[in-house]
């Protein structure tokens, strides 16, 4: 219980984590892009022990198309704001075209899923949700040792940038919250998608991102 204790403890100093990475020229090849697609999110959800197969599947589903929204919804805010100029395809053209391809049974690559969506760029990624340790335990451990706040919710997100005329990742983003006893999940995952989505070089609001389009002759 000792070790438990250490372990809990330096835990809850890891409350939240970012990290870009990106290509060199990322401002110049993103400033390119006329129509962007975000595509489905694959997700991962605690599984309960009361779940059956079909229901964990629908589960992870649903996640996927609710982070694919969030993060569409994010952008179109600071298209409408000036940040993003490139058109950005709804979900719902996306995954209606997506479906009639066949997909996810059919796989694609991301040369493909351009080419398919007709766009010059896709975001795509991966979004992880889990809970360590159950309300019950946590405030049990708190109650023993007063000093411990114990991580009841973890929310991963990694985030992807793909360009279609170099065939390569040019931007990568990876956002972890950790929440300790009454977090809310639902609100930790519009924070890593709204970070995510700022961080994204079409927002040339952000200052490295400015500075690199204004040296391109931009503004």
């Amino acid at each position: 219980m000792k070790h438990l204790f250490i372990l809990l403890s330096i835990t809850t100093l890891l409350t939240s984590c970012v990290a870009v990475q990106e290509a060199q020229n990322v401002v110049e090849l993103s400033q390119m892009h006329n129509r962007i697609a975000v595509v489905p999110i694959d997700a991962t959800v605690e599984r309960k022990l009361w779940m059956n197969q079909e229901k964990y599947n629908e589960l992870n589903l649903s996640k996927s198309e609710e982070t694919q929204q969030r993060i569409y919804n994010f952008m179109q805010f600071y298209s409408r704001n000036g940040s993003i100029h490139a058109e950005i395809m709804s979900p719902e053209e996306v995954n209606s075209i997506l479906r009639g391809a066949g997909f996810p049974t059919t796989k694609f690559t991301n040369n493909d899923l351009c080419s398919l969506l007709r766009v010059d760029a896709i975001i795509y990624g991966q979004i992880e949700v889990r809970e360590p340790v159950s309300e019950v335990t946590a405030m049990a451990i708190s109650n023993t040792y007063s000093n411990t706040m114990v991580i009841t919710n973890i929310v991963q997100l990694t985030l992807n940038l793909y360009d279609a005329k170099s065939a390569t990742q040019i931007w990568n983003t990876q956002q972890v919250n950790r929440g300790q006893m009454g977090s809310i999940k639902e609100n930790m995952q519009r924070q890593v998608c709204r970070r995510a989505v700022r961080n994204l070089p079409y927002n040339l609001k952000k200052r490295r991102y400015k500075k690199a389009y204004e040296e391109m002759g931009g503004f």
